[in-house]
């Protein structure tokens, strides 16, 4: 939009003295003959814009205005930067790539960061090709308004096929999430991305409907399991798991080596999953519905073996 254009030429000029119309046409993606009318615009709007000819030349916004109307400091460009260089390694997107690049051009030639004290690193994160590539293909779903249909292997194991209108995606605990209108389910739905086998994004368009954002587990009247009081004996390797995930009061030493730990869990093949993570670090205290349970589950696993 016009707008927009016309207030990152403002943001890119308080950074750097002087910018060609070339290198703004291409970070724009317009015509320098649109340039140069946006600069006429921002003329008539009383915005001391100048323009000056020759091969060391181009655009420039005047000194004083800068000192009195700046919109963005180093910092806060810098910080943006972090957070976009962070998000990259997570959705290989071509918008965050074009983002990221013309907010580096306006710290300067240079594009090198100042020095900051926080750094993102998502590294360990990285998914699989074809996994980034299915995000991105449903990102591009999402910005198009065009159906997808999932084959979709819900929590308890059942395999369905969805037809969805994607609205929204969410990444969060390591996971990628689709939030869309299930058209079988006549509902808004959240679709955990790894639990998807196959996507098709289809030529069909739809309308889109009113989407609220809103937090990933709504509160509901019941819960989908049981949850129960899990007494446990875990090591220093074990404590880390889960102080992350019940908070370090629940922790109490027993000795130089071992704690125990008082949580709750789904008494269900969910939280049985979450303990066995943890491996030989960790010993479920007997007597109790969790611990029966989950010598149960052990017990099944084993017979698999036998």
């Amino acid at each position: 939009m016009k707008i927009e254009r016309l207030i990152g030429i403002i943001m890119l000029l308080l950074q750097r003295e002087l910018v060609s119309a070339a290198e703004m046409a291409t970070m724009f993606e317009v015509t320098k003959r649109t340039i140069y009318r946006d600069v006429d615009t921002l003329s008539m709007a009383n915005i001391p814009i100048y323009t000056m000819p020759g091969v060391k030349g181009g655009i420039g916004i005047m000194p004083t205005y800068k000192v009195d109307k700046k919109l963005l400091t180093v910092e806060d460009l810098t910080a943006i930067i972090t957070g976009l260089s962070g998000f990259e390694q997570l959705l290989s997107s071509a918008d965050i790539k074009k983002t990221l690049q013309k907010m580096k051009n306006m710290l300067g030639h240079e594009n090198e960061l100042p020095a900051s004290s926080i750094s993102l690193d998502f590294s360990n994160l990285a998914m699989k090709q074809e996994f980034n590539e299915n995000v991105e293909r449903l990102h591009l779903a999402i910005k198009k308004q065009q159906f997808v249909a999932l084959t979709y292997i819900d929590r308890d194991g059942n395999q369905t096929i969805r037809r969805v209108e994607p609205y929204h995606l969410l990444f969060r605990n390591r996971s990628w999430y689709l939030q869309g209108y299930s058209l079988e389910r006549q509902d808004f739905r959240t679709f955990k991305l790894s639990r998807v086998i196959e996507s098709e994004v289809a030529a069909e368009t739809f309308e889109a409907r009113p989407f609220i954002l809103k937090p990933f587990r709504a509160a509901t009247t019941t819960t989908p399991f049981q949850m129960k009081e899990a007494s446990l004996i875990i090591d220093k390797i074990a404590r880390e798991q889960i102080a992350l995930r019940f908070g370090v009061t629940t922790i109490e030493p027993l000795d130089e080596s071992y704690f125990s730990a008082k949580v709750t869990l789904p008494n269900h093949e969910v939280g049985y999953r979450f303990l066995l993570n943890l491996g030989a670090h960790v010993t479920v205290r007997k007597p109790g519905e969790f611990y029966d349970g989950f010598v149960a589950y052990l017990q099944e696993i084993q017979r698999k073996y036998d």
